[in-house]
């Protein structure tokens, strides 16, 4: 794949200010938020990039359901060559299906189409289950409403059209976006995972992990009205109704963070500020676009829901609702000078650093579960609901069986071994966050852990995946014969993100086996 570097500049020269673009970095880390990347392009050229440590410019970051854009894309570029029409019905795409299914078309599905379902208006009031059925459980789910007419946000049917994109090219959607979209505009694979359903090898929209510059690529091209260095790669015409409104959502969705009832467009939201849009996913993954001011922000962060408001305000206030100069503005050296040291010097917060116990090696051992029970990629699973990963699992879903937890100098390292995989990680003992490679179910992810003492018995585990948003707090209470762990993980959509568990572990002897 050839990829032409964009172009990096300092912001006076694209008509922002340094001093501004500090304050509103300030502000994004003042807000609430956990910030991970941002990225701005102004004429198409880098104003301002910055990671924050451990988090680096090449991490695949989980994009939640800005991977429904991703997809939109896909269905753009077939429409762009004839093989789709947005007009087109459902029931005539997939009608060999529906005669597998035995599915009972009623008026509302007889009426469906691709800008249908692009616009999450399927005629739906109960969302069906993805995966590896999803064709099978979105055809025999209860189309209540005329599609078109009730906005209702539905992941499933974002997932059917990436089947119906794979169907009519004979390639999985990755494979059709890489070769006609992603190597054109630089976007680098080793940079994008995108997970697949078991059984159907469907590219679930929600199933995207990709950088920072991958995303912000793509929103180039979008604002670019699908042109990139004068190749018409995605219809202008498709690309207009993509981002313009195409249905409200403001008699549904009245208290959205996302869009204040702009509306929706093509798997895409429209912001309530003049020729603005956004692919959004789950805790504040945004590629915003703005015509008026022709830019494009691409952010990765971890952020509840009302920190993802907070940060929503704050970038508008400094670069959508204003209307920034065209022309550059004058020189500011001690402005960029500025700016530029804060960019260096962007790290999440260390944990917290206790002191390690005298008796730390009396830790050293295997606990089996005794009681209870969780997953070993505790980030991954929720434990007060089904486990939507299993879509993605090559194997049975088990629970984690052993754990075993060895001081070796400088950190802990914990195994946890579920009979499939054991998953080992290092937790480091003075609050630094490493990041650590660390093969469990799926995906393969680099972790990143700490380990504290609040008090001698108690030992408190911090873990998550960097390629995620979600933090894992696992608080070891050792007992005379066994250890009490409390389980605490962060879940999507949430003001209070928490939810909790316990699982009581027995000690194995001897205690000098070691995996």
């Amino acid at each position: 794949m050839y990829k032409k570097e964009l172009k990096r500049v300092r912001p006076e020269e694209v008509g922002l200010s340094s001093r501004n673009l500090l304050a509103m970095l300030r502000e994004l880390e003042a807000c609430g938020t956990e910030m991970h990347g941002l990225m701005v392009v102004r004429h198409g050229k880098v104003a301002v990039e910055g990671w924050w440590e451990p988090y680096t410019s090449s991490t695949a970051h989980i994009c939640h359901s800005m991977g429904k854009s991703y997809v939109a894309t896909a269905v753009g570029l077939a429409c762009t060559q004839g093989l789709l029409n947005v007009e087109d019905k459902i029931v005539d795409l997939l009608a060999e299906e529906i005669r597998q299914y035995h599915v009972n078309v009623n008026e509302n599905l007889e009426q469906l189409t691709v800008e249908h379902v692009l616009m999450m208006a399927n005629g739906m009031s109960i969302h069906p289950a993805s995966g590896e059925y999803l064709l099978k459980n979105y055809l025999t789910s209860i189309f209540d409403h005329a599609p078109g007419t009730r906005f209702f946000y539905n992941t499933t049917g974002s997932c059917l059209l990436g089947a119906i994109v794979m169907k009519m090219t004979e390639k999985t959607v990755r494979e059709y976006l890489t070769e006609e979209i992603f190597d054109k505009i630089g976007l680098e694979s080793d940079q994008l995972e995108w997970l697949t359903f078991r059984g159907n090898h469907v590219h679930a929209a929600p199933g995207v992990a990709s950088s920072t510059e991958n995303n912000l690529r793509l929103g180039m091209l979008y604002l670019q009205n699908g042109s990139w260095e004068g190749e018409q790669l995605i219809s202008e015409e498709w690309i207009r109704k993509a981002t313009t409104r195409r249905i409200r959502t403001d008699v549904i969705n009245k208290e959205s963070h996302l869009d204040d009832g702009a509306g929706y467009g093509y798997q895409l939201w429209i912001c309530p500020e003049e020729e603005t849009f956004k692919f959004a996913g789950g805790h504040g993954q945004d590629v915003v676009m703005s015509r008026k001011n022709d830019l494009v922000i691409s952010l990765n962060q971890a952020a509840n829901d009302g920190a993802s408001r907070a940060e929503n305000e704050i970038i508008s206030r400094y670069l959508l609702a204003p209307e920034l100069p065209d022309s550059p503005l004058p020189s500011d050296e001690e402005g960029f000078r500025e700016l530029d040291e804060y960019i260096h010097s962007l790290k999440i917060k260390d944990r917290r650093k206790e002191s390690v116990p005298d008796n730390i090696d009396l830790w050293n051992g295997i606990y089996r579960v005794a009681e209870g029970s969780f997953h070993i990629n505790t980030e991954l699973r929720p434990m007060d609901d089904s486990n939507v990963y299993t879509d993605f699992y090559d194997h049975e879903d088990v629970d984690v069986k052993e754990i075993s937890i060895y001081h070796k100098g400088e950190f802990l390292e914990l195994v946890f071994d579920d009979g499939t995989y054991r998953a080992r990680i290092e937790a480091y003992l003075d609050g630094s966050l490493r990041p650590v490679y660390t093969k469990g179910a799926i995906p393969i992810y680099t972790q990143t852990v700490s380990a504290a003492w609040a008090e001698e018995n108690v030992l408190t585990v911090e873990t998550k995946f960097l390629q995620t948003c979600f933090w894992t707090r696992l608080t070891f209470h050792r007992e005379k014969d066994s250890v009490a762990v409390q389980i605490q993980k962060e879940r999507l959509h949430e003001d209070d993100p928490w939810i909790s568990g316990q699982v009581r572990l027995k000690k194995l002897l001897p205690e000098s086996v070691e995996y």
